[in-house]
């Protein structure tokens, strides 16, 4: 019987060491509706940072293996700025920064006009679309960091040619558009990177990746060329 319960324990954790090797990570899924559900004008500080993190997917995650696994040589952090995570993201600011209502506004119509297809009616304080046609795309704060042990330099010529927005069918998009900081055509992972990157809303055969204009399907973004294994970042849609 003894025996049995060893043997049990050892496949147990057999099962749980091969599950943290993969790079494919999905968002757990906290109780975040009753924020969605509240108007966004009057979220909290900590409403706006639990949706954030409610979003944001790393390959970095700690756990209760953490110690047993292997530390990723290349991190990679990532925040999609769909319709909800901008909404929290300019509250959060206009908190911290203690804007008017005004300045509030104008942000947040910013914001929603350069990542997302939506605006923002100032008047009646509704999102509403701004893109009928939706050619926009979806848009990915990234932020990357070599941590290579021992270091060495990464260089991808033309390197956002490597990057996918990818749905549940494996159809994928490739990056319209690239903003942010060095953000150059080609990379160079010295240290770290930190860049706005949109994909298109059409898949390689020219249909639309997704039914939705915002993103809130389940998808993955697929980084290869940066080691030998592509990484993985999965999101699934919350029920």
């Amino acid at each position: 019987m003894k025996n049995k319960i060893m043997k049990f324990a050892l496949f147990t954790l057999i099962i749980l060491f091969s599950s943290s090797c993969s790079s494919i990570k999905q968002v757990l899924k906290p109780e975040i509706k009753s924020y969605l559900l509240n108007d966004f004008s009057s979220w909290s500080k900590d409403d706006c940072i639990s949706i954030i993190q409610y979003y944001a997917l790393t390959n970095n995650e700690t756990s209760i293996l953490t110690i047993a696994e292997k530390k990723p040589q290349i991190v990679i952090n990532a925040l999609p700025l769909n319709k909800n995570v901008i909404l929290a993201l300019v509250k959060k600011e206009a908190i911290e920064k203690r804007y008017n209502n005004d300045e509030y506004k104008n942000r947040l119509k910013d914001y929603l006009e350069s990542y997302t297809s939506f605006t923002l009616d100032t008047v009646n304080m509704k999102i509403v679309e701004s893109d009928s046609n939706f050619y926009s795309g979806y848009s990915f704060k990234l932020y990357l960091e070599n941590k290579t042990d021992p270091f060495s330099p990464i260089f991808l010529e033309d390197g956002y040619s490597y990057f996918f927005l990818e749905n549940m069918q494996g159809k994928f998009s490739r990056i319209i558009e690239v903003t942010g900081l060095y953000a150059e055509d080609d990379i160079q992972l010295d240290g770290y990177l930190n860049v706005v990157v949109t994909f298109s809303p059409f898949a390689t055969d020219g249909t639309r990746l997704f039914n939705n204009k915002d993103l809130i399907e389940s998808y993955r973004l697929v980084f290869n060329g940066l080691q030998r294994k592509p990484i993985v970042l999965e999101w699934k849609k919350l029920d």
